[in-house]
């Protein structure tokens, strides 16, 4: 592909119209849809999107837009999909790829440490009680016995999944005097052994961990994978989190493993449907033992900042002829090269 001017489809943008300038600057066209920060933003039909993206070279989407084959087709000119964050679970990459349609992400080093951090925090909130404590204070009560938390050393934390952010989160607790455990069939065991870390299978891992900490990708294999068996695994007095994708787990069966004290807390912070449905069974668990976040544990402006730059970049490169630096779906380039 030669280098060129690009219409650029921007579907949701979380921050000012000016931050785009960049494309601007380089002379590209660029249509701004719904802002993400307006109220009661909704995710665009798929209608929606085809009429909207029909003139795109390049499509920069939100968190909520579904990229589907029909979108895709319907943009005779469409060359890149790109997401300024990482997960690109709602475009239909093998699609993309017999389009010809290249599908990039932002994987800022920002992107791996603030759900790292997140990750941590949840922890301690689950351990320490926190919100059974704030509860108590806020009726205007004081603390009893039965509230006092317990130690994060000394437990064995599970990471299921040990890529980038499982990497940071491992990172992060090698000093809190913990045993590390992973489940990732994808990652060498001197690779894990570096970081500290034994891998283990997953029954393993579920049977033993008294922290579990999902960091899956989401994949056909992965979708749905924990589940009433895998919750029913673990002890009575485990934690379970989930920070990577709400379809990776059974939803009802988290709600119930709660509910039901199979495990004895959870925090959540993805949905397999966001916003989180008003009659979704997480709503009827008890709050003081299952913490509900709306996908934003880990966004901070200094985040976002760095994962739209990354993005701009990228779009930027294909401008003047160059694949994107951080493309899902290389095997696809050679087709892209030849688009007029």
């Amino acid at each position: 592909m030669t280098a060129r001017r690009l219409t650029v489809i921007a579907t949701g943008p979380s921050g000012p119209s000016e931050e785009l300038d960049p494309l601007r600057r380089a002379g590209h066209e660029v249509v701004i849809g719904r802002p993400l920060d307006t109220a009661s933003r909704r995710a665009y039909t798929e209608a929606e999107l085809i009429e909207q993206c029909r003139v795109a070279d390049v499509v920069l989407a939100s968190h909520l837009e579904r990229i589907t084959p029909a979108v895709m087709q319907h943009a005779e000119h469409l060359g890149l999909v790109i997401v300024p964050f990482i997960g690109v679970d709602k475009i239909d990459v093998p699609a993309a790829t017999r389009l010809g349609v290249l599908v990039a992400n932002s994987p800022t080093r920002e992107n791996f440490i603030a759900v790292a951090e997140a990750t941590i925090g949840l922890i301690l909130m689950l351990l320490k009680r926190i919100k059974r404590g704030e509860s108590r204070l806020r009726r205007g009560e004081w603390a009893r016995r039965e509230d006092r938390g317990d130690f994060l050393f000394g437990k064995t934390v599970g990471i299921v999944g040990l890529g980038r952010i499982g990497t940071h989160v491992a990172r992060r607790l090698v000093n809190w005097d913990v045993r590390l455990i992973a489940a990732d069939p994808y990652v060498p065991r001197d690779t894990a052994a570096a970081l500290g870390v034994t891998l283990v299978d997953l029954p393993t891992l579920l049977a033993e961990a008294d922290i579990v900490t999902v960091h899956a990708t989401l994949t056909d294999e992965t979708r749905g994978f924990i589940g009433e068996k895998e919750l029913r695994r673990m002890k009575a007095t485990a934690l379970f989190l989930n920070t990577a994708r709400g379809e990776l787990v059974d939803e009802a069966a988290v709600a119930r493993a709660v509910e039901e004290r199979w495990i004895a807390g959870a925090a959540v912070d993805a949905f397999a449907l966001e916003p989180l449905p008003p009659a979704h069974p997480y709503r009827d668990a008890d709050p003081e033992r299952l913490i509900l976040t709306p996908h934003n544990i880990a966004h901070s402006e200094a985040g976002r900042r760095a994962n739209l730059t990354l993005a701009l970049e990228q779009i930027l490169a294909v401008g003047r002829g160059e694949p994107p630096a951080h493309v899902i779906n290389p095997e696809a380039i050679a087709a892209w090269r030849m688009k007029p």
